[in-house]
């Protein structure tokens, strides 16, 4: 079992929020984002300036694919290499294991457009060939972390639009263009092909914003799927939660937020940890399961607060995930 953070942080000092994330979920930090910078600190920004062979660009509405590296790319390039380099500064180069977020090729392909001013989506082959970009710069993003820190590294997936995706619920370039729904099965394969050509530790897929996909989820081949517990409700989203544990499929709990703070009787902690034991019991699923198949993380927009709002966040996750660890068969 782990307590780690999701990655995206408030503030604009990376020296600051690498300080926060090593000193909170010291055996398992990740590299800060903070979107406040703004356009090569922001997710889709921060993943373009990893693609290979693809290009990328901001547009007048959203970023597009370019024939060329621009400008705009180069920056998010040289953003990138000083943001490691402040952390190397802050951490050392010696770390066990390291997470890094990127963007999922789902909400990418959702998120950049052709130069026709469609979505990526609406194009297999454009889909393709920024799904392959997206594993090769990926993969060299892996290994240049991995030998910075001398550290085993974990990718997580962020696919904030996997269910709009899934639902068919993003506008198309006009209204005459609606974008269709893909299908459980499409979105799994398109996953599983990008965990299969990482070379990372293992992959995680951020599912934090809505209702999990369990089927994507289980069928993606990814090893962990992080969710917010709030979201997993009705008799079919906790069937699916009890399937996924119940099939080895380790799920991330986002169960801290920016207001917490640890009281001196860890009363507040413990009624987290007792929250979550009681919810394995009301799926029938075994406590010892706790400690083996679930981690904790603050809840996503964790961006609301302070950075010292964060670091409360991160600090009472740790204390839910010791409690679980210690205590799970008494709660």
């Amino acid at each position: 079992m782990s307590a780690y953070g999701l990655g995206v942080l408030p503030g604009t000092s990376l020296i600051d929020a690498a300080d926060v994330v090593l000193s909170e979920t010291g055996t398992f930090p990740h590299l800060p984002q903070l979107p406040a910078r703004g356009l090569s600190s922001e997710a889709i920004g921060r993943t373009a300036g990893l693609l290979e062979s693809v290009s990328v660009d901001r547009g007048p509405r959203s970023w597009i694919m370019t024939n060329r590296p621009q400008r705009s790319t180069r920056r998010i390039w040289d953003r990138l290499t000083r943001d490691l380099d402040e952390c190397e500064q802050a951490w050392g180069t010696t770390l066990d294991h390291l997470k890094v977020q990127v963007t999922g090729p789902w909400t990418l392909a959702a998120s950049v457009e052709l130069a026709s001013g469609h979505r990526v989506l609406t194009d297999r082959g454009a889909v393709r060939d920024l799904t392959d970009a997206l594993i090769e710069g990926v993969n060299n993003h892996v290994r240049d972390v991995s030998t910075r820190f001398r550290a085993r590294v974990s990718v997580q997936l962020d696919e904030p639009l996997l269910a709009a995706v899934n639902n068919g619920d993003l506008r198309g370039a006009t209204d005459f263009n609606p974008l269709r729904p893909v299908n459980v099965r499409d979105l799994a394969e398109r996953l599983a092909h990008v965990v299969d050509g990482l070379t990372a530790d293992d992959v995680l897929l951020n599912q934090t914003g809505y209702a999990p996909l369990w089927d994507v989820a289980r069928e993606s081949g990814v090893t962990t799927v992080q969710v917010n517990p709030d979201l997993v409700t009705g008799t079919a989203q906790l069937d699916g939660f009890g399937h996924a544990v119940s099939g080895g499929l380790r799920v991330g709990l986002g169960i801290t937020d920016t207001d917490d703070r640890i009281d001196e009787l860890g009363e507040r902690p413990r009624s987290k940890a007792v929250a979550v034991a009681r919810f394995f019991d009301q799926l029938g699923l075994d406590r010892g399961l706790l400690t083996t198949a679930v981690d904790v993380h603050p809840r996503s927009g964790i961006t609301e607060g302070t950075l010292v709002d964060a670091a409360h966040a991160y600090r009472m996750a740790v204390a839910v995930e010791r409690m679980l660890v210690t205590d799970a068969g008494d709660l």
